[in-house]
């Protein structure tokens, strides 16, 4: 399955270029989500142990990682769906940064707990609102791994490798 929903604007088309893909549902309303987060048919958890984001100047940002503390897997709130021409994509839903994750990037992945993956999955339009605007997980919570590998490089951070087996 791919990350990230085709997006073809006008200018794209117009200039011969592929679609872009669009990986964060961060505002509800756009016109592109409009059929896909209303049917719980679309929704899924995307399975993760950490999210990063980058930190630091351009050209030389270093990638910090974000995970749950005592949870080796969390579910991201997600939705997915078979495009004609593109084949299964998916895409996590994001909400305001909690306190320690705000200094890297003003958002982050709607993250649920175990008694809420069916609410989540089977739920009515409201609960999908309230999960994005619901206050984010505790900074209490959240584990921070700062690493010295570049934004772009792909490394998994070594604490990771465990939980592969997990997936």
């Amino acid at each position: 399955m791919d990350w990230g929903f085709p997006r073809l604007t006008r200018e794209m088309r117009e200039r011969g270029a592929p679609p872009g893909r669009i990986g964060l549902v961060a505002d509800l309303t756009n016109p592109l989500w409009d059929q896909l987060v209303v049917d719980p048919r679309y929704r899924c958890l995307i399975p993760l142990s950490h999210f990063a984001n980058p930190n630091g100047d351009p050209g030389e940002k270093t990638r910090t990682w974000f995970s749950v503390d005592r949870q080796p897997l969390v579910a991201w709130a997600g939705f997915c769906r078979n495009v004609p021409d593109y084949g299964p994509v998916y895409a996590g839903m994001t909400m305001t940064a909690n306190a320690v994750v705000e200094p890297y990037n003003d958002r982050m992945p709607v993250l649920l707990d175990p008694h809420e993956y069916d609410r989540w999955l089977h739920g009515p339009i409201q609960d999908v609102i309230g999960f994005q605007f619901r206050a984010p997980l505790a900074a209490e919570r959240t584990k921070v791994l700062h690493t010295d590998d570049l934004w772009r490089s792909g490394k998994l951070p070594a604490s990771m490798q465990p939980q592969l087996a997990l997936l």
